[in-house]
């Protein structure tokens, strides 16, 4: 994937805030409801990509420089797993936990893959790069301190030690190298070591 693809993809994946500030609005049901009718409609166009030749080759006409390789091989795309990720997220968790970790995978993965494919030298392990793992630890840290900030407007119990154990999790969780999308496995695990130091 070229660079300009990349910041193309990493944009939308930006974009995916919206999600954990969603979850500040909306009651967490209705949330969970619609973000799974979501993710199985998603799941849809999936199996009908690998079924359907015919749609496939209207799919990658139309987002194929949006889709990584084995996306576009027929494997379940990000986006797929993003929005799945985040119902299991907001309904397992609480709401501190749900908008952090989401958070997080908005803001800390974008930026870890715009600067490390831009700026990364100190190569890491899974292709990440030192560069890239900084910057999306910066960005985690620095969206902690704004949640620090609305804390007392929606009485959340989060603390620095809690963001910041979270933000370091979420960026060790990438560099994992397990058959398991980041998408999915930095909103989970970071958000479940935040939910067992919140106190009360």
């Amino acid at each position: 994937m070229t660079l300009s693809e990349e910041l193309l993809r990493k944009s939308i994946h930006l974009a995916s805030v919206v999600i954990p500030l969603t979850a500040l609005l909306v009651e967490k049901t209705l949330l969970v409801v619609v973000l799974a009718v979501a993710a199985l409609a998603l799941l849809l166009v999936d199996y009908l990509r690998l079924r359907n030749q015919g749609f496939k080759a209207f799919f990658l006409s139309a987002f194929g420089e949006l889709l990584r390789k084995h996306e576009k091989q027929g494997g379940i795309t990000g986006s797929t797993i993003l929005v799945a990720s985040a119902a299991l997220t907001i309904l397992i968790y609480r709401q501190e936990t749900a908008v952090a970790a989401l958070v997080f995978l908005s803001l800390g993965d974008s930026m870890a893959a715009l600067v490390g494919r831009r700026y990364g030298r100190v190569k890491l392990v899974c292709g990440r790069t030192l560069e890239g793992s900084l910057a999306a630890l910066i960005s985690c840290l620095f969206a902690s301190a704004v949640l620090l900030l609305i804390s007392p407007v929606f009485h959340w119990n989060l603390t620095p030690p809690v963001l910041i154990a979270g933000s370091v999790t979420a960026v060790l969780v990438e560099l994992i190298d397990i058959p398991l999308d980041d998408n999915f496995r930095i909103p989970i695990i970071s958000g479940l070591v935040m939910e067992l130091l919140i106190p009360g």
